[in-house]
C-alpha cells in the first residue's frame, strides 16, 4: 500500500488545478540579492530569471503527466509560459496579502489539518480506501508510516492553510446580514412558470438607414460616445522566427537518416525513444494508439493511411517537422469508420542560430531605415505588410493584433510621432519594430469604423419602433384568450418561461428589470397586457407562482447557510479580483524574447 503511495505523491502538485485559487503552491524564497537583469515585478518584488524558468518547468512537468502523449508545439508551449508568469504573479500577490492581513499558521494547526481533513482528491486514492471508501485509519498509518507522504502533504498544507484562513477572513469582514439573506433568498424563490409572446423585431423587413442619418447621429453624440483617450496609434513591422529553407532541409536530412535506418530493420520502438521530439509518444516507443480520421493533422492522416502494415513512410512534413510514420495495424477496415494503430518518430524544425542572426540582421537595418523614411516605403523594399495598430488606450492591457505587450505599450505611452521603437518581441517570439502615428490626449473614433455599428443600432431601434404598432394593432384585434393561439398563426415567437426570476435573460430580450417587474407582479393565470420595453414588445401569462416564504426562511438555518456560503463566495472572489486588478505589475519578458 505505502508504495503505491509513494507513488501517487506525485498527486499533491495537483491541487493548484482542484482548489480553486486557495490549493496554489507557495512560492519559493527569493534570494536577497537577485540576479539581474530580471523578468518582471510584482508589487516591487521581482521575477528573476531562475524563479521564471522553475515555475515553467514544473508547469510543463503537470502537463506532461496530465498529456502524455501529446507533443508540446509552439502554441502549447507559450500558453504554458504564461501559465507559469500568471502562477508567478499569484503567488506574490498572495503573500503579499498574507503579509497584509497577519495571517499565520502554527504547526499543530497544520497537523491537526493533516490528520482531519485530508485532501478529496486523496481520498479518492484505491489504497487509501477499503471496499471502495475511505479508509482513515489507512491515511493515518500512511502520515506515520511513510516520511515521504507526510512531507508532501504537510508542504501542501503550509501552502493552503493560510490562503484558507485569509480567505475566511475576507468572508467574515464581507458584512453579510439577515437582511442580505433574505433579498438573495427573495430573489432565488420568487419564479413564474408560464409562457410568453415576443413581438420579434427581427422580422421587420424594408428598413433603411441613410447616410445622412448615420452621420449626423454621430455628430449628435460624438463628445458622449465617441470621444476617448489618451491613446496611441501606430505602425508596425513583424519579423517571424520561423525556420528558413536551410532549416526545413537540414532537418529533414536527420529524419531521412533515421528512416534509412528504421527501414534497414534497427528496432523502430528504440529509434524514437533515442531520437523523437515527441516527448510524450517517445517514451512509449514512438506509439501512438489507435487513431482515427480527422484526429490527426491531415499531412500525417494521409500518410499514415495508405500505409499497409509493418510499412514504414518516408519523412512526411507537417506543422510539427518531419514524420516517420510506421503503421503497426488495420484496426478497423470499414471505410465508414477506418481505425489504425500507428508509430511516429517526430524530428522538429528549429529555426537555427544562423537563421535567428539573418531575421535580426534584416530587423535592425529596417529599424535604421524607418528613422529616414516611412514605413510603406520600408517595408516594400522588404516585401512586408505593414500593419496598424489603431488606437491603443494608455490604459490598455494589450494591443489589437500584438496581445499583451507590457513593454510596446509602455513605449507607446511615452513616444512622440515618428519616433521609431526598439526591436522588441511579441508573445509568440517574433521581433517588432513600430513606427508611432499619433499620441494624444483625446481622440475620437473613426466615424467609418463605428459606422456600421450605428446603422445596427439605428435599424434596430426603428424595427423595435414598428414591432410596437404592431404589437398594439395584434392586442386591439383579438381577446385575451386567443391571444397565443394568433401569435404564433401570424408568425410571432412564443416562448415558455420555465422558473423564470430576476435576473434571468428572458428569451429574445435578455436581462430587463422591467421585463422582470412585470413577470413577477402576476399572480397564477394572470397575463399582462402588452409591454413596450425598450429591448422589445411583449405578453406575459403566468402559468404558476412561487413566492417567497420568508416566515419559514427566518427558521431554515441550513437554507441561510446555502444562500450565506454562496454569497461570501461571491464576496471572496470580487476581493481577489479587484486585489489583481490593483496590482503593480511589470511584465519584461518580451524585452528578452520570452
Amino acid at each position: 500500500m505505502l508504495e503505491d503511495l509513494r507513488k501517487k505523491q506525485k498527486v499533491i502538485i495537483y491541487f493548484v488545478a482542484i482548489i480553486f485559487i486557495l490549493g496554489m503552491g507557495a512560492i519559493g524564497i527569493v534570494e536577497l540579492f537577485s540576479p539581474q537583469p530580471y523578468v518582471g515585478k510584482v508589487e516591487g518584488k521581482k521575477i528573476s530569471f531562475e524563479m521564471y524558468q522553475g515555475k515553467i518547468q514544473e508547469v510543463f512537468a503537470r502537463y506532461s503527466e496530465s498529456n502524455p502523449n501529446q507533443p508540446i508545439d509552439d502554441n502549447t508551449r507559450r500558453s504554458l509560459e504564461n501559465q507559469a508568469w500568471q502562477e508567478l504573479v499569484d503567488e506574490i500577490l498572495w503573500e503579499k496579502q498574507l503579509k497584509k492581513h497577519r495571517i499565520k499558521v502554527k504547526d499543530e494547526e497544520i497537523l491537526t489539518e493533516m490528520q482531519n481533513n485530508p485532501p478529496q482528491d486523496l481520498m479518492q486514492n484505491p489504497s487509501l480506501q477499503t471496499n471502495g471508501i475511505f479508509d482513515k485509519s489507512k491515511y493515518i498509518a500512511a502520515l506515520k508510516n511513510s516520511p515521504e507522504f507526510f512531507l508532501a502533504l504537510e508542504e501542501y498544507y503550509k501552502s493552503y492553510l493560510p490562503r484558507k484562513k485569509l480567505q475566511d477572513k475576507i468572508k467574515a469582514d464581507s458584512g453579510i446580514t439577515l437582511d442580505s439573506l433574505k433579498a438573495e433568498y427573495i430573489k432565488d424563490t420568487d419564479l413564474v412558470n408560464g409562457r410568453m409572446i415576443f413581438f420579434d423585431y427581427n422580422t421587420i423587413t424594408g428598413v433603411q438607414v441613410t447616410e445622412e442619418a448615420i452621420k449626423k447621429y454621430y455628430e449628435d453624440n460624438k463628445e458622449e460616445e465617441y470621444k476617448k483617450g489618451p491613446a496611441s496609434r501606430m505602425q508596425y513591422l513583424v519579423f517571424e522566427e520561423k525556420p528558413s529553407d536551410e532549416d526545413i532541409a537540414e532537418a529533414k536530412k536527420v529524419a531521412v537518416q533515421i528512416a534509412t535506418r528504421a527501414k534497414a530493420g534497427e528496432d523502430f520502438a528504440q529509434l524514437a525513444r533515442e531520437n523523437s521530439d515527441d516527448p510524450g509518444s517517445g517514451q512509449n516507443g514512438g506509439s501512438l494508439g489507435v487513431f482515427g480520421k480527422g484526429q490527426m493533422v491531415p499531412e500525417f492522416e494521409n500518410a499514415a493511411f495508405a500505409l499497409e502494415e509493418g510499412q514504414i513512410s518516408d519523412p512526411v512534413k507537417s506543422d510539427f517537422g518531419w514524420h516517420i510514420i510506421r503503421l503497426d495495424r488495420k484496426v478497423n477496415t470499414n471505410p465508414a469508420e477506418p481505425q489504425i494503430e500507428a508509430s511516429h518518430i517526430l524530428v522538429s524544425i528549429e529555426v537555427s542560430e544562423a537563421s535567428k542572426a539573418k531575421i535580426e540582421e534584416n530587423a535592425q537595418e529596417a529599424q535604421k531605415q524607418l528613422k529616414k523614411k516611412s514605413i510603406d516605403d520600408v517595408a516594400k523594399s522588404l516585401e512586408m505588410e505593414p500593419r496598424d495598430s489603431d488606437w491603443v488606450n494608455h490604459d490598455a492591457q494589450f494591443i489589437p493584433g500584438l496581445g499583451q505587450n507590457p513593454q510596446m505599450i509602455a513605449w507607446m505611452i511615452k513616444a512622440k510621432k515618428g519616433h521609431v521603437s526598439e526591436l522588441m518581441r511579441d508573445q509568440q517570439g517574433n521581433l517588432v519594430i513600430a513606427k508611432m502615428t499619433d499620441n494624444v490626449k483625446t481622440y475620437y473614433e473613426d466615424f467609418e469604423k463605428v459606422k456600421a455599428r450605428i446603422r445596427y443600432e439605428l435599424e434596430k431601434t426603428q424595427k423595435i419602433a414598428q414591432a410596437k404598432v404592431k404589437a398594439d394593432e395584434f392586442a386591439a384585434k383579438y381577446t385575451s384568450d386567443q391571444y397565443f393561439a394568433k401569435a404564433e398563426e401570424e408568425g410571432w415567437k412564443v416562448f415558455d418561461l420555465n422558473n423564470f426570476k430576476r435576473g434571468n435573460s428572458a428569451p429574445g430580450i435578455g436581462v430587463s428589470d422591467m421585463f422582470a417587474d412585470e413577470a413577477l407582479k402576476l399572480n397564477e393565470g394572470e397575463m399582462s397586457p402588452v409591454v413596450h420595453d425598450p429591448k422589445g414588445s411583449y405578453i406575459i401569462l403566468a402559468n404558476t407562482r412561487t413566492k417567497p416564504d420568508l416566515p419559514a426562511f427566518e427558521k431554515d438555518t441550513v437554507k441561510q447557510d446555502e444562500i450565506r456560503e454562496r454569497m461570501e463566495n461571491n464576496a471572496f472572489n470580487r476581493w481577489y479580483q479587484q486585489m489583481r486588478e490593483d496590482a503593480k505589475i511589470i511584465d519584461r519578458r518580451a524585452e528578452f524574447g520570452m
